[in-house]
């Protein structure tokens, strides 16, 4: 019997860049080792994003993106803190979430309805929530309540943050949707070929409805989630969050065109750019230096996932073989 070859894919390259860069960064400063800056610190801070890099992660496969995903989060967490100060916990939760969902639908309308441009859309909206919440604010920071304080701050048996178990959950479910269900593969037929799959029965505009309000319900929660880590938000919080998700995405293997991408890249991506972050900064890194980096790190992984995917697909051609003795 012959042996299978273990198939070097991309999967396998950001697998050996998060080690590398840990490893390296590990040998350098050895507080990096320790256990309460990995989960503490390091986890801690990179879960609002990973959360909502989950949900736009569908978005993108079907070809779609939403840049508006940091304003979504920021209006849901600032509404949830006003309602939650005039009406307690319950109210404030249920304002917040209800405030995603309707961001999402609105988003979700206007491009899968009325049919505009995805990027086009949620960059007016980004501006949009953004005013919005400056608005409802007055442009004051609005400061966070028990329920969101208990799920920004709170350590399960004094060690792991409780964030950190939500976004466990929601990977696996994310997991689960994209590469177990119909909708999954709905999202991917979407992403090849929008007619196509439109015409062989799927109502495309109701799963793309679905999927922005999957992740407007999403940026709701990490907003809960950011209010009471920080203890307090201002309407500005969120304006580069939503290039940050999308270069998680894009490093994760995910193509922004659609119909190509999983989930194990969105989540190894995340775990890469927490290592990065919290790596150049315990090495003392200038910030304009990070940002280099930031963008390095990302040429360097399209370039990868255009390699390794060019040679998957020459190995797929020289496979087929036609056959002999056809008339």
């Amino acid at each position: 019997m012959k042996r299978k070859k273990l198939k070097f894919t991309f999967t396998w390259a950001l697998i050996i860049l998060l080690l590398a860069l840990f490893v390296g960064i590990a040998c350098i400063n050895n507080v990096f080792l320790s256990f309460d800056y990995l989960v503490g610190v390091m986890l801690r801070n990179i879960v609002e994003i990973g959360m909502m890099a989950l949900a736009v992660t569908l978005i993108v496969i079907t070809g779609g993106i939403d840049l508006s995903v940091g304003s979504i989060m920021v209006l849901s967490a600032m509404i949830g803190g006003i309602a939650a100060a005039r009406g307690g916990n319950v109210l404030g939760v249920s304002a917040a979430l209800l405030t995603g969902i309707a961001c999402g639908l609105f988003n979700g309308f206007l491009i899968a309805r009325i049919k505009i441009s995805p990027l086009v859309t949620t960059l007016a909206t980004m501006y949009l929530y953004m005013g919005l919440a400056r608005s409802f604010s007055h442009g004051d920071s609005v400061y966070s309540y028990p329920a969101s304080q208990w799920l920004g701050s709170t350590d399960v048996g004094g060690w792991v943050p409780v964030q950190i178990f939500f976004y466990v959950i929601l990977a696996l479910v994310f997991w689960f949707i994209l590469a177990k269900t119909t909708l999954g593969r709905k999202l991917i037929g979407i992403g090849l070929n929008e007619n196509a799959t439109m015409f062989s029965g799927v109502n495309t505009r109701r799963v793309k409805m679905i999927i922005y309000v999957l992740s407007g319900l999403i940026c709701a929660f990490a907003g809960l989630i950011w209010l009471g880590r920080f203890t307090s938000i201002k309407y500005d919080a969120g304006t580069s969050l939503g290039l940050k998700v999308v270069t998680i995405i894009v490093l994760g293997g995910t193509s922004i065109m659609g119909g190509i991408g999983d989930m194990k890249g969105t989540i190894l991506a995340t775990l890469i750019i927490a290592v990065l972050n919290s790596g150049l900064t315990v090495l003392n890194i200038p910030i304009a230096a990070q940002t280099i980096v930031h963008g390095l790190i990302l040429v360097i992984s399209l370039v990868s996932y255009f390699i390794l995917n060019n040679r998957v697909t020459r190995s797929r051609i020289v496979k087929i073989k036609p056959r002999t003795g056809a008339v």
